[in-house]
């Protein structure tokens, strides 16, 4: 790990200051293209003007820079289309190239800000604002002699908001639109429907919003659980909402002031049990609803066009988002009326029945001026000669569409699903799925070799995706944003032989106090302690290796439990011990604890003699590595998919654990796993530890039942007995499985029992 805080904070100061040596050190993310500093400064002063044209855009994107300079600086500076020498230049060349580039200069006489379109001069502000914080660093707007050349590497750089499984209200998504804006994004795409919830205002179906845009709330359920559409004012708890058309409309013009396109997603084929259970005839004959609209009645397609042609007078952006993931083929297959459609166009199966839907709304959404794009399942049974994918399923599906000619938005799961934790700790709040961290994030490249050179042109960039399954406020939904967002921001904007890892990790320091300053709740995941244990049969002694992702700030910590301050030892070196350690590591910053902290108990008397013995032995899919994995100093986190876990399905947990050799014990403890949402895995309904010395005579030190716990999120419940300090030589721990899942639960068949590291001392 390096420590540089001291050093950090010279580095960027310097980047203000006029020494062209520090050039390369300029805090300024996403990282401009081409920049050359000279000798010299300029102050701005309440004397200072800012020069525009006077037009509507121009005075807006002035006022929007002379608000920044208000609030931050206390300057409150005229707005004038005279030409001034002491002054700032919004100044636009009117060429139809390159609209979104920009430069930027400041010499004795000011600041110009030179573009061929006022997109390019409020991108060029952008910088500008960067350039004059934080306040941490700078404390007067005073800036460098310097020449900026800048332009994006690609055209599409957005990010997905679901707001159908979470409602959020208007002016949070403005905020959203806000943090897109500072990073130069310039894509939203709004999530506007799916099968839990419609949020949008349609005239000619207007129960889509009066029932299809509320749903009952079901104890110990989520709202994708036995999901039931009803109305605002129904018996019981209601949670919902929707959005006008004055609402969408007040909303894209707010995006479009600042320069981001909104592409409005209508989920078709599947996905949509909302719109269904409002409009039931719409359903395949015969057949429960699944969410999937009936592709043998025409009313299905009537019903959708109808829609789009509303949706498309609200947004004035060529891209129409007709979802097509996941779509369920088995009520197509039992419908009388699909199965007559798939006779008569000659269709051999349900993915050419898909393909037949997507192609026909794609002839409708290009009569409409506008150009569909769906997510890369509509690859299945053959893509629309026009239209546009976006792959989320890794890179594959893009691969294949821009090879073949299509444009692609390359959005994989893997790093850009922003719903996914982006920390390993069990204290991170509710997240869904997988782990994408900060740096996974920056190093995104959006055309893999694998796409011919002469296709290449066909990749239009990449996307962030932000569902809200786990995500139910404004606070979280930054948190889970932000610093991400920051890394995408570069991935998609900078020439990737400007990008570098180590300078964007110094650029965060300043970034994280800019991101303070206006008040976005930000994870501090990418500094929190992480642990590696290995261990020395030589000397017989474990070594303990604290980190964490961006190697910056000091790791303070304690071996007995107690909460590190700033007085506790720093980190420096490998902890070595050979007596159990409760380690508490916390990572400071100019002082104050960040992040999350470290939380462990690592053990040292389970040695290479130590044998463990299975009643019932684990499933192979889920054997956390092994016969050693309850004690290898690996702590499984708050996922169905650690490896860590061990699993067993429907059988209880039963081992006797032979230490080898006496050993004087006075505690054990061990950790089990719960995921009701996403998983069958259920707490044990018991729990037994015993010990013996001669593993004949046992005695109980805990036998305990557990209640069911019905919360939907993730648990991990620690089970830990303190017992008369005594020497002993085989623990036996039993835990009960529940055996078969209970009614209640949204699935049916085995459960399953996760157990991971035993702790001893």
């Amino acid at each position: 790990m390096r420590f540089f805080k001291p050093l950090l904070f010279c580095i960027i100061f310097m980047a203000f200051s006029c020494k062209k040596e520090t050039v390369e050190i300029t805090g300024i993310i996403p990282q401009p293209n081409s920049i050359n500093y000279q000798e010299g400064t300029f102050l701005i002063t309440d004397n200072t003007i800012i020069v525009v044209e006077d037009s509507k855009e121009a005075n807006w994107v002035a006022t929007e820079l002379k608000s920044f300079l208000d609030e931050n600086f206390d300057l409150n500076l005229d707005i004038s289309s005279e030409p001034q020498s002491n002054a700032i230049r919004l100044v636009v060349n009117d060429k139809e190239t390159d609209k979104e580039a920009y430069q930027l200069g400041v010499s004795k006489t000011g600041v110009s800000i030179t573009a061929n379109t006022y997109q390019g001069v409020f991108y060029g502000i952008q910088t500008l604002k960067q350039l004059l914080t934080p306040k941490t660093i700078i404390n007067k707007p005073e800036l460098n002699f310097v020449n900026i050349k800048d332009g994006p590497e690609f055209g599409w750089r957005g990010m997905m908001l679901d707001v159908s499984r979470h409602f959020l209200e208007k002016d949070s998504v403005k905020k959203v639109i806000d943090i897109l804006a500072m990073h130069k994004m310039n894509k939203l795409h709004w999530h506007l429907v799916d099968g839990i919830g419609w949020r949008i205002q349609i005239d000619q179906y207007p129960e889509l919003t009066k029932k299809g845009a509320w749903r009952k709330v079901k104890e110990y359920k989520k709202p994708w659980e036995d999901f039931e559409a009803t109305y605002k004012d129904s018996e019981g708890e209601v949670y919902g909402g929707y959005y006008t058309k004055d609402d969408i409309k007040e909303i894209v013009a707010y995006a479009a002031e600042r320069y981001i396109d909104v592409i409005p997603e209508i989920e078709m084929p599947g996905h949509s049990e909302a719109a269904l259970q409002c409009y039931p005839e719409f359903i395949c004959e015969d057949v429960e609803n699944t969410g999937v609209y009936c592709a043998g009645n025409d009313g299905s397609f009537e019903f959708l066009q109808n829609i789009i042609d509303e949706v498309v007078e609200l947004f004035p952006y060529a891209y129409l988002h007709i979802g097509g993931d996941e779509v369920g083929k088995e009520a197509w297959l039992n419908c009388k009326r699909c199965q007559k459609r798939m006779q008569d166009e000659n269709l051999q199966n349900g993915e050419e029945l898909q393909s037949y839907f997507v192609k026909r709304m794609e002839k409708f959404v290009h009569s409409k001026s506008r150009k569909l794009i769906g997510w890369d399942e509509i690859l299945e049974g053959g893509l629309p000669e026009r239209a546009a994918v976006m792959s989320w399923r890794g890179f594959e599906g893009g691969i294949e569409a821009a090879n073949a000619g299509h444009d692609v938005v390359m959005s994989p799961a893997s790093p850009l699903y922003f719903d996914y934790n982006q920390g390993t700790s069990e204290f991170e709040p509710p997240s869904w799925g997988g782990y994408n961290s900060l740096l996974a994030v920056y190093n995104f490249n959006p055309i893999p070799d694998d796409i011919a050179a002469d296709k290449r042109h066909h990749i239009l960039g990449g996307q962030a995706n932000l569902w809200t399954e786990q995500i139910k406020s404004l606070s979280h939904i930054e948190y889970m944003m932000l610093p991400r967002l920051s890394a995408l921001s570069e991935a998609l904007w900078t020439n990737p032989e400007q990008k570098n890892e180590q300078e964007f990790i110094k650029k965060m320091d300043a970034h994280f106090d800019r991101l303070n300053a206006l008040g976005y709740n930000f994870a501090w995941s990418a500094v929190a302690p992480h642990y590696e244990v290995t261990y020395d049969k030589a000397n017989k002694e474990y070594a303990l290796e604290l980190n964490n992702e961006l190697g910056i700030y000091d790791i303070r910590y304690t071996l007995d439990g107690s909460t590190p301050s700033m007085t506790s030892e720093i980190y420096s070196e490998p902890i070595r011990y050979s007596d159990p350690i409760d380690v508490y590591a916390q990572t400071f910053r100019h002082g104050k604890p960040i992040g999350f902290p470290l939380k462990k108990l690592f053990s040292t008397d389970f040695t290479e003699n130590t044998k463990v013995s299975y009643t019932n032995l684990y499933d192979a899919s889920y054997s956390g590595g092994g016969d050693q994995a309850l004690f290898d100093n690996k702590y499984a986190t708050p996922r169905g998919d650690d490896s860590n876990w061990q699993g067993l399905p429907q059988k209880d947990f039963e081992v006797v654990i032979d230490l080898g050799a006496p050993t004087t014990l006075s505690y054990i403890g061990l950790n089990f796993f719960q995921h009701l949402a996403s998983t069958s895995v259920m707490l044990p309904t018991e729990v037994t530890i015993a010990i013996s010395k001669d593993g004949k005579d046992y005695q109980t030190v805990y036998n305990q039942s557990l209640e069911t716990i019905k919360d939907r999120d993730p648990i991990i419940k620690r089970i830990e007995t303190d017992f008369e300090k005594q020497n002993l030589s085989f623990i036996k721990i039993t835990a009960k499985n529940r055996g078969q899942l209970p009614e209640w639960h949204v699935r049916n068949g085995d459960a399953w029992l996760f157990v991971d590291e035993v702790s001893i001392k």
